[in-house]
């Protein structure tokens, strides 16, 4: 008895303890006796549109310098890219280190509570203001490539037995195109047209033949249109003067650290952030009075884009008096998405 008493004992000491912690994650929304909510950070959306220019290396790119005497045919494959427009949309994302809780007089109805799904506070008795409406990335074929290519080669450049002797053929039949369009422009061609509408055509169907040819050794090119967003969130630490992003003409939109791609700055001009304020009661309601940002988008080609845009993050935050929210009062409040200040705020007793 003494020794199952003992191995008993030995047992217990020896099991670790297993009483567990319930931890309950930060979740704003609408409760019986208040609400959570977050007050919004102020993001720029830099979007870039550009146009990507594909040059394909012709398939007798080699040979152009010997048989049509230019040095101008791309040997490889290439990109050249070029910004068309820039545009920034602000708009606001959840603060979470700036989190609320109004609490209701119990004696009171609750309002009626509209919060982003991120938990930004929206809208108190009312509907919320309407949200930017951001841009989605994307890319557009302008100019494919060319649904005859490689349609005009003869049957005996077809039948040539290297690549340097189906140059030679391409080049004479060139050579042959060019002189009997000269000769039709002339009159002295051996079969004149009977009339200009069939000068016309004739001329038309050598120009596209010549163009064939022709891109067999200079190759040709594709276009698409970009659309790019960047995610930019201003920050007094950044300084009043931040690469926003870099670009190349070569590789397009490159990393901010990339040195290849010209560099893109958002300069900005503001004030240093109040601190919030000290709220009097847990039935304040908390808002952004925001702050007026002047900004501008700058490269080495000069000023792109310019404006004042109200920012949350450099503003200061506001208490609205608890005592608006009971049985004498129906308040309705709309609050910017984007910075959080006071849209609308109606009081009706």
């Amino acid at each position: 008895m003494k020794k199952t008493l003992l191995a008993l004992l030995l047992l217990v000491a020896t099991t670790p303890a297993t009483a567990q912690t319930h931890v309950t994650a930060h979740a704003p929304g609408q409760r019986a006796d208040g609400i959570t909510y977050f007050l919004p950070r102020t993001r720029l959306q830099i979007v870039i549109t550009a146009e990507r220019t594909t040059h394909h290396a012709g398939e007798l790119a080699p040979y152009a310098s010997q048989y049509l005497r230019t040095n101008d045919a791309p040997q490889s494959d290439f990109d050249s890219w070029q910004i068309t427009s820039l545009s920034l949309i602000p708009h606001g994302v959840a603060d979470t280190t700036c989190a609320y809780t109004i609490r209701f007089d119990q004696r009171s109805s609750a309002p009626f509570v509209k919060l982003a799904p991120d938990g930004t506070l929206l809208a108190i008795n009312g509907e919320p203001g309407e949200s930017p409406q951001l841009a989605t990335p994307s890319v557009t074929t302008l100019q494919g490539p060319p649904a005859d290519l490689g349609g005009y080669k003869t049957q005996e450049m077809l039948a040539a037995g290297s690549t340097e002797k189906m140059a030679e053929l391409a080049a004479e039949e060139i050579y042959d195109i060019r002189e009997n369009r000269a000769l039709l422009s002339k009159g002295q061609a051996d079969f004149m047209p009977a009339d200009g509408a069939q000068l016309k055509l004739m001329l038309s169907t050598l120009d596209k033949q010549e163009a064939g040819l022709l891109r067999l050794f200079m190759g040709y090119e594709t276009k698409e249109r970009h659309v790019m967003t960047l995610d930019y969130e201003p920050d007094p630490a950044r300084g009043e003067r931040d690469v926003a992003f870099r670009f190349s003409r070569h590789f397009g939109l490159v990393d901010r650290d990339d040195l290849s791609g010209e560099p893109y700055y958002l300069n900005l001009k503001f004030t240093a952030p109040q601190a919030p304020q000290t709220a009097q009661s847990t039935q304040t309601l908390r808002y952004y009075a925001p702050g007026n940002v002047d900004l501008t988008l700058t490269s080495r080609a000069g000023t792109h884009l310019s404006g004042t845009v109200p920012m949350a993050q450099f503003g200061r935050i506001e208490n609205l008096g608890g005592d608006l929210f009971n049985n004498e009062f129906r308040t309705h409040v709309t609050l910017s998405p984007v910075n959080g200040g006071i849209l609308k705020i109606e009081v009706a007793k």
